[in-house]
């Protein structure tokens, strides 16, 4: 089977009528990362496949992200050396499948010594195959010795992890998944001490269905034991509660400096990044205690942070509270407990069997715990191996280490960029560019959806952004409020509010193609509003 050529409209399978059950040989709880790719790599292997996500795709740990597609360097220092290879590897096959969202990224530290010109010498060594890159843009030099001291090196960064994550979604819904966001898994369903699917509430319409799997993959990050424990034959397999998670903040700032910087300070470790014109400074490493879903950014955590940044007196000017335009952060899922020292957690990934004796003895379940951006396409691989044991299947090979996400089939991508603009010279540069890349090879329908309606062509951001990314994404992306527009199908909120009457004209796009009332599109307005407003 290959996917269908774009665009298509990515639907959400429960707002079908009736509430007849939906039969899958697997049910993906999660749409992360972690879960849109197991949905993708299923998928693509011929297994029938459900995944439902509570709030939004990609809308919470794996939006707080500092946008590093990276080879873990400093898990060099742990040891963690098949994890380091693993994701060198992986770094490289993101570039190729997705050439249009990962680009390299030059990163800069002060040279303390031997040890750090060892580490980086070890980089480079264990980064053999860095260069077997599909585009010539891409390739990686080694790492070398600036002035004053400093080493300059490169990793890779995604220019928006949100929609990263949708291109897996949307390819996995290519080859043949069922996907839905604000879909919620309320309970696990069992039969005969197995798992068997879960009753799934569409939590815009209240209408709840079964989903039957012959298995189910719990990738539900750091609510990985709230899962479990919602439902009486698996409470046994949550264990005991985590007792501390890992929480990490940005915060986005005017532009600081040129060159990502990277800073091991007595007062912990961040990094300072140009993003967008902007500057992005992260992440905090601080213990969590308390349900996840309590979780919030507050303004003790951003001033504690701010503290600690002065402290170190290594930025260009000290940080006040007005200097933060915007900030976002989240938990982080841990595969082990190190107590309050989280920054030394290992941020390997790990599969559980449920049906293990000492994992509650339930057979039909696994659990995706812990990973990385990075790894998630090599962790799902491994994943769907386990699933297909479970099912009794013998799966063909996986495809998805060559074959480009949905609407990243671009080729080299400066070309790509080049050739729309040759091809939309009515818009601005910034514009074309914006869409090449986010867009890939969905640029020129955006484009003709925008030249039906002047009013979906007038740019909203310096970037260059259009009303008709709006409409695109609730006519074909699946967003159904109007923070999935700004924070994940768009970067029209990620830098901040972005004003009253930015809000106003998305809105006036996507409530009646959702067909809103007065009042729903009101409340949706107070909402985004107060989503992108900082706590202070």
């Amino acid at each position: 089977m290959t996917p269908r050529s774009a665009p298509y409209t990515l639907g959400r399978f429960v707002e079908r009528p009736g509430d007849d059950p939906v039969g899958v040989d697997v049910l993906v709880v999660g749409g992360g990362i972690t879960g849109a790719a197991v949905a993708y790599e299923a998928a693509s292997r011929g297994l029938l496949v459900a995944m439902v996500e509570e709030r939004d795709f990609g809308g919470a740990t794996s939006a707080a992200t500092g946008k590093l597609i990276h080879g873990g360097l400093r898990y060099l220092k742990q040891l963690e050396i098949g994890l380091v290879r693993e994701s060198l590897r992986e770094r490289r096959i993101l570039s190729n499948i997705a050439p249009n969202l990962v680009t390299v990224y030059p990163i800069v530290i002060p040279d303390s010594g031997l040890v750090v010109r060892a580490g980086l010498t070890a980089y480079d060594v264990l980064s053999f195959d860095r260069n077997r890159v599909d585009d010539p843009a891409k390739r990686i030099p080694r790492h070398r010795r600036l002035d004053e001291g400093r080493l300059l090196y490169h990793d890779c960064l995604m220019i928006s992890p949100e929609r990263l994550t949708l291109a897996f979604v949307r390819s996995a819904a290519a080859f043949g998944a069922l996907v839905a966001n604000h879909a919620r898994a309320d309970e696990l369903l069992t039969e005969g001490g197995r798992v068997v699917g879960a009753r799934v509430r569409d939590l815009l319409s209240g209408r709840s269905r079964e989903v039957r799997a012959g298995a189910v993959v719990n990738a539900t990050g750091p609510w990985a034991f709230e899962t479990l424990a919602g439902s009486p034959l698996t409470s046994g397999s949550a264990g005991t509660a985590p007792s501390v998670r890992s929480e990490g903040i940005y915060l986005i700032t005017r532009q600081l400096t040129d060159v990502m910087t990277l800073h091991v300070t007595p007062y912990g470790h961040f990094s300072c990044a140009p993003w967008r014109g902007h500057s992005m400074i992260g992440p905090t490493e601080k213990p969590y205690r308390g349900p996840v879903s309590d979780w919030h950014l507050t303004r003790e955590s951003v001033e504690e942070f701010l503290t600690a940044i002065n402290a170190a007196g290594l930025l260009p000017v000290p940080l006040a509270l007005a200097d933060v335009q915007h900030a976002y952060g989240g938990l982080r899922p841990l595969t082990e407990d190190v107590g309050d020292d989280t920054y030394e957690a290992s941020r390997a990934a790990e599969v559980v069997d449920h049906a293990d004796a000492d994992q509650g003895g339930v057979e039909g379940l696994l659990t995706a715990a812990g990973g990385k951006y990075t790894t998630s396409r090599g962790f799902a691989a491994d994943v769907v191996k386990r699933v297909g044991r479970k099912l009794g299947r013998r799966l063909p090979a996986s495809r998805t280490a060559t074959t480009p996400l949905h609407g990243s089939d671009t080729g080299p991508i400066e070309a790509h960029v080049a050739a729309g603009l040759a091809r939309h010279a009515d818009f601005s540069p910034e514009t074309v560019r914006y869409l090449a890349l986010h867009h890939g090879t969905e640029l020129d329908a955006v484009l003709d959806l925008a030249r039906t309606d002047r009013s979906l062509a007038r740019p909203l951001d310096a970037d260059g952004e259009l009303p008709a990314q709006a409409l695109v994404a609730a006519r074909h992306e699946s967003a159904r409020t109007l923070t999935d527009v700004l924070l994940r199908r768009t970067g029209l909120g990620t830098l901040g509010h972005p004003g009253e009457a930015v809000l106003e004209a998305v809105a006036a796009v996507v409530a009646p193609e959702l067909g809103w009332s007065d009042e729903r599109r009101d409340a949706e307005l107070e909402q985004a509003s107060r989503a992108l407003t900082l706590p202070w």
